[in-house]
């Protein structure tokens, strides 16, 4: 009997070792993070245009505010620059052919300094990287185009988003 526990006891031993060894493996996970930046105009009823009907807007000029927003989706510190398209503005028939693209200005909603357009890019805004839903602003533009001739005048507006 005594042999019988003895074995009972070695082979129990033996099987709980055997079922004590295990195996580990492990695998690494690589993340490939490529540069995200986007830039977008936001879902804001977009005010683009200026009526001068009277004679103090042409005195004093107009300004839309939230004229329109824009929103950038990044994964680095952002910089939204503005530019004009051309230096001056396009008339139709019967209006003045140089008015300057400076007669046009723009700035950030919520600051205080307009920013009169040229076709040289320059900082309109920053920040941090992040998603639409942190990095959405609007834009103001106040015109002044002086006393010129009656006609509809266009001019392209150019955002450009880079991470310095």
């Amino acid at each position: 009997m005594k042999k019988l526990v003895t074995t009972v006891a070695v082979c129990l031993s033996i099987l709980f070792n055997v079922s004590a060894q295990g195996t580990t493996k492990t695998h690494t996970v690589t993340y490939t993070i490529n540069n995200i930046l986007e830039l977008d105009f936001d879902n804001t009823t977009q005010n683009l245009a200026f009526t001068f009907a009277a004679a103090n807007d042409f005195e004093t000029g107009k300004t839309n505010s939230s004229a329109a927003g824009l929103r950038v989706r990044s994964n680095k510190a952002w910089t939204v620059s503005v530019k004009a398209n051309t230096a001056n503005f396009a008339a139709t028939a019967g209006g003045d052919a140089n008015v300057s693209a400076n007669k046009l200005s723009i700035r950030k909603n919520g600051t205080t300094t307009f920013i009169p357009l040229t076709i040289a890019d320059q900082s309109l805004a920053t920040g941090a990287k992040g998603g639409f839903g942190t990095n959405t602003f609007l834009i103001d533009y106040f015109a002044n185009p002086g006393y010129i001739s009656p006609a509809s005048y266009t001019l392209g507006v150019t955002f450009t988003v880079t991470a310095p």
